[in-house]
């Protein structure tokens, strides 16, 4: 091997194992150059905060939301699909009660099937509005733990905005542009903590309603009570 060509091999051999001048990460899923990579921007995180709260009360209250749909059911199947009232009315309310039940009527196989899937939902039903006095303690620590969260990122981001309007070369369009941030954080701030009170206010009231709903559900299914 020549020296030449010995020059050239090690050469490239270097630039192979050197890493590339002025190459540096970047952060991924947010605009705030103040973030690091993977972390979540404060200022989106805040904003999601009121969704998540208004999540946990959703939680709680889909199997009571749920009542009226499923007694509309159970009384429009019948003439719908030509199912016998009474028997479909039987194995609603042995979902209820047991869970699990086997439709044993004489039908097709996707009337069956929509049998089933009515009376799987029934037992879920009455799973949800059985624990509702769990799920809304559960839910009511929860919310207070969201209302602290927002608590320490408006005070992060806060202090972050309040640093950068203190910065003397901070000027223009760039001023305004912090300001408003600052602004939306108070304002976020201010309904977060109102949505927390109503949150825990509403589901406090929760087990309340989940036995209402789970007796209108259990009358409804046999025939002591009209719906509504």
């Amino acid at each position: 091997m020549t020296r030449a060509t010995l020059f050239v091999v090690t050469s490239l051999c270097t630039a192979l194992l050197m890493p590339a001048v002025g190459c540096s990460k970047k952060d991924k899923g947010t605009d705030n150059p103040d973030a690091a990579e993977g972390d979540v921007d404060p200022l989106v995180e805040l904003q999601g905060i009121p969704d998540l709260i208004q999540a946990e009360i959703d939680l709680v209250l889909q199997p009571i939301n749920d009542v009226d749909v499923v007694v509309d059911q159970v009384t429009t199947m019948p003439t719908r699909l030509g199912v016998d009232a009474a028997a479909l009315t039987g194995l609603a309310k042995a979902s209820l009660d047991g869970g699990s039940v086997a439709v044993d009527l004489d039908v097709d196989v996707e009337v069956k099937a929509e049998i089933e899937t009515l009376l799987e939902t029934v037992t879920g039903i009455a799973v949800g509005l059985k624990e509702t006095p769990e799920r809304a303690k559960q839910a009511g620590v929860n919310i207070a733990e969201l209302g602290v969260k927002g608590a320490g990122l408006v005070a992060k981001l806060t202090a972050k905005l309040n640093a950068k309007l203190a910065n003397p070369m901070l000027k223009g369009d760039a001023k305004l542009k912090v300001e408003a941030d600052l602004a939306m954080v108070v304002q976020i701030n201010g309904d977060i903590q109102a949505q927390v009170a109503d949150a825990k206010a509403t589901v406090t009231g929760l087990p309340a309603t989940g036995a209402t709903a789970l007796a209108k559900l259990t009358a409804a299914f046999a025939g002591g009570a009209s719906a509504g």
